[in-house]
Order: structure tokens, then C-alpha cells, then sequence
């Protein structure tokens, strides 16, 4: 968990630090000419997510109620942070055909990674608390 959580704090923060040209060309990269990039990806991290609940699950240490607010902070969380991109994209900043929902929303976040700042605000002081309880309680290294 200590690696997702880690990989969750640098992936909300790459585009703040990798310019937008070098961004753009990664993303028109991994679309080519499909509307999606990440069907494998998304299959994948499916199976891994099924995993770590069901180890959650038999470590028999699971609360069902922080569990559950959890699971609805994180969905609804993801769901406020999309909604930030509602304005249509420049012409400039729009991705080739074909165009998908999907598509057009990872253009979107890479052209503007700002816009849904007190969303990433917020995921970060979950992560970091996180981060902070991995490595103390976990670790028993602070």
C-alpha cells in the first residue's frame, strides 16, 4: 500500500512539473488513433483492486463503515474533480479523431491540470496522512 500511496501522490503532481508540450505528446503517443489508451491498464488494475479488497476482507481487520465512507469519499471525490473540466477544450488543445468521453477528458486534464486543485488538495492530505500511518503504524519507522 505504501507504493500505491506514493504513486498516488506523484501522479496527480507529474503534469505540474512536466511542461504541457511533452504531456501532449505522450498523450497523442498512447491514443494514436484510438479513443482509448489504457483497456489493458483498466483490466489489469481491476484485477489488483478485487485483490486488495478481498485480502482486506480475509485480514478480518476491515470496519465495514470506514471502509464504506471510504470507498464513497474516493468515488465522489473523482467525480467533483471531473466535473472541473466542463468547459469545452480549444481547438488547439483538442485530440485528433477519434473522439471519445475519455478521450477528450485526458486532454482536458493535461491542458488544464489546475483547474480541480482542491480536489488534488484534498486527495493529497488523504495520501499523505496515509503515507504518515504506513510508514508510523505500519513500519514503526516515526
Amino acid at each position: 500500500m505504501t507504493l500505491f500511496v506514493l504513486q498516488a501522490l506523484i501522479k496527480f503532481y507529474v503534469f505540474f512539473f512536466v511542461r504541457y508540450e511533452v504531456r501532449r505528446k505522450q498523450l497523442d503517443k498512447s491514443y494514436g488513433q484510438k479513443a482509448s489508451a489504457t483497456k489493458y491498464f483498466d483490466n489489469v488494475i481491476l484485477l489488483v483492486l478485487a485483490l486488495l479488497v478481498t485480502l482486506l476482507f480475509l485480514s478480518k481487520s476491515m470496519e465495514y463503515l470506514s471502509f464504506i465512507t471510504g470507498v464513497y469519499i474516493g468515488a465522489t471525490l473523482i467525480q467533483v474533480y471531473f466535473h472541473r473540466f466542463s468547459d469545452p477544450l480549444p481547438e488547439d488543445k483538442s485530440p485528433k479523431p477519434p473522439i471519445s468521453p475519455i478521450k477528450i477528458m485526458s486532454y482536458g486534464v493535461q491542458a488544464f491540470p489546475k483547474k480541480p486543485w482542491k480536489e488534488l488538495l484534498f486527495l493529497t492530505l488523504i495520501f499523505l496522512w496515509g503515507l504518515y500511518m504506513l510508514l508510523s503504524r505500519g513500519f514503526g519507522l516515526i
